[in-house]
């Protein structure tokens, strides 16, 4: 989103016109050095040049800080757009930074050691200027373009820089009309739970988890029914493109998962386009995604970190995920089945559709989505709905560390000795061939650590089973 940005700085600096020598003082003026502290000017040769200074690099941070509203804080960079804070990587703030500083300095005819002294200085000012910014989540607040909306008071107003709002969607909401013919395409595909789908989407603009932890599960038993395709094309029309994100369920686990949930950073959705039969042995990441608390990331030459994530799940699967029954997972698994006919290969219903759904309509009513999604997750939380025919009871596994829990008997034991014998237990009785592995040594020993007493001695841990 960065390369859009173009700093204002820039802009208005742009339509000054500078005079250079008393020649060009005859059409020009040098009035507007008088509203920059940190320019100066000298006349020399005789009035034949102008020669400006920049007489303070503190004085020049600060300006084009304040005048182009970045911030640097917590490894992100933040800049107003006008309609709220966008969060960028803090690179970008440093290469916006470096054009307008070149831009400015060039048409000043600065030296170049001055060039690199600003941009030396001016990246190392902003981190401590930035200090008393305020990125926390403004749950109360929604921001759309060229409008702000309180979700408490449920009522719109312009936007306003001094209230931190980080992070917004990149079109106007229209709150009037209903977007009728997408309210029906939702229920020819999801039936009465329909109102679920609209619910978890309008929950994606909110930024808590406080409604319902986990993942919406877009389950199609016959398949080819078009949910993808459904789903992907509601999401991205009603956030846009760049709140949108895509990642798989299974890498939510094990090594890959500080990596995986680095996508979710600045995202409102998140869609597996195909989870179909994933093992999750793991779901500690899982968990930690969906209820609201901090997650590890880890994003492409910046340390690690943890960031509280607030990105909805969705997950497009034709059979569900074996989930283990441990640690109140059914909770966290929503499940809504298609009712729509299949669609794939099949002319007649795909042409029944198109009249039913006509393109024309769907792209008039985008303007309507938000605000409709809004109110169904108001109303939900109000009403506290429910899934119809709710399946979830039937769809997850007996989690098979309770089940080899449950063959321990009173003792003390090595924690490998443990381990190992947990993973023979797992290889004999669930046999899911030479792909699959029981979960990691380090998981295994978080679960125990939860249940008995652990002993340190110097042959290693031991557990404590009473």
């Amino acid at each position: 989103m960065a390369d859009k940005f173009e700093l204002r700085s820039v802009q208005d600096f742009r339509k000054v016109r500078i005079p250079h020598n008393d020649d060009d003082l005859e059409t020009m003026s040098l009035e507007f050095t008088y509203s920059l502290p940190w320019l100066e000017f000298e006349i020399k040769n005789n009035g034949k040049t102008i020669k400006y200074v920049i007489s303070s690099v503190i004085d020049f941070a600060e300006w084009l800080i304040k005048y182009d509203n970045l911030a640097v804080k917590d490894d992100w960079g933040y800049i107003w757009n006008g309609s709220y804070w966008a969060q960028i990587p803090v690179k970008q703030v440093f290469n916006l930074i470096d054009v307008t500083i070149i831009n400015i300095t060039d048409r000043l005819k600065i030296s170049n050691n001055k060039k690199r002294e600003l941009q030396r200085d001016v990246k190392a000012y902003i981190q401590s200027f930035s200090a008393g910014f305020d990125n926390s989540v403004k749950e109360n607040y929604i921001a759309f373009k060229n409008w702000t909306l309180n979700i408490k008071q449920n009522n719109f107003f312009t936007p306003k820089k001094e209230l931190n709002v980080i992070g917004g969607f990149d079109f106007e909401p229209d709150a009037n009309k209903n977007p009728d013919t997408w309210i029906a395409y939702t229920k020819y595909m999801f039936g009465e739970n329909a109102k679920f789908v609209w619910a978890w989407l309008g929950y994606a603009f909110q930024a808590n988890m406080e409604w319902k932890q986990g993942a919406l599960f877009l389950l199609d038993p016959i398949g080819g029914t078009g949910k993808t395709y459904f789903i992907t094309k509601i999401t991205e029309a009603m956030f846009g493109a760049n709140r949108v994100g895509a990642f798989k369920l299974k890498n939510l686990q094990g090594n890959n998962a500080r990596f995986e949930t680095a996508k979710f950073v600045n995202k409102a959705v998140m869609i597996d386009d195909d989870a179909t039969r994933v093992r999750f042995k793991e779901d500690d990441v899982f968990k930690s995604v969906t209820g609201g608390g901090l997650s590890p990331i880890e994003r492409k030459g910046v340390d690690g970190a943890e960031f509280k994530i607030t990105a909805k799940m969705i997950i497009n699967v034709n059979e569900m995920p074996i989930f283990n029954n441990a640690g109140a997972i059914k909770r966290r698994l929503h499940i809504v089945k298609t009712v729509a006919p299949a669609a794939d290969g099949n002319a007649t219903e795909i042409a029944k559709r198109n009249s039913l759904f006509p393109e024309h309509e769907l792209q008039k009513e985008v303007p309507r989505l938000a605000t409709y999604a809004i109110e169904q997750y108001q109303e939900a939380v109000k009403s506290n709905l429910q899934i119809e025919n709710n399946i979830v009871d039937d769809m997850v596994a007996i989690d098979p560390f309770i089940a080899w829990h449950d063959t321990l008997k009173p003792g003390e034991y090595a924690a490998k000795v443990l381990y190992d014998n947990y993973v023979e237990f797992y290889d004999v009785m669930y046999d899911f061939g030479p792909e699959e592995k029981p979960m990691s040594e380090r998981s295994f020993g978080r679960k125990m650590t939860q249940w008995h007493r652990k002993k340190r001695t110097n042959s290693g841990n031991q557990y404590v089973v009473d």
